[in-house]
């Protein structure tokens, strides 16, 4: 019997959604064996609700640096991010998704905000 795509993918997620939360561990263990005491309360519960957030972030980070060094190892550029005016371009995504579900989807590229004179 062949494993559920579902779970054949969460398999493969859950390493790397461990591995952050099990590094703040770790650091809390070593804290605590160097100094004695456990860490703070207030320090720990912030530190566990935001190694993910901030793990997102780092990957992003990493991943767009080394775009651009791989385009610039083989002489080309990284093409420019989407004008947008809210965090992760979600504005573009709920009117992608609107267009869509309301049946334009011929309209999908009036989303970008393309300048005059330039195709995309």
């Amino acid at each position: 019997m062949k494993f559920p795509p579902g779970l054949y993918a969460l398999v493969q997620l859950l390493p790397r959604l461990l591995l952050a939360p099990l590094v703040v561990r770790a650091s809390f263990q070593i804290y605590k064996a160097l100094l004695g005491e456990p860490a703070p309360q207030w320090l720990r519960i912030p530190a566990y609700m935001l190694v993910l957030p901030a793990a997102f972030a780092v990957n992003v980070l990493y991943t767009r640096i080394r775009d651009r060094r791989q385009a610039a190892r083989r002489g080309a550029v990284v093409p420019p991010p989407v004008n947008s005016s809210w965090p992760g371009a979600l504005d573009k995504l709920s009117r992608l998704v609107w267009n869509f579900s309301n049946g334009y989807q011929g309209r999908l590229f009036d989303v970008f905000d393309a300048r005059p004179g330039q195709m995309y």
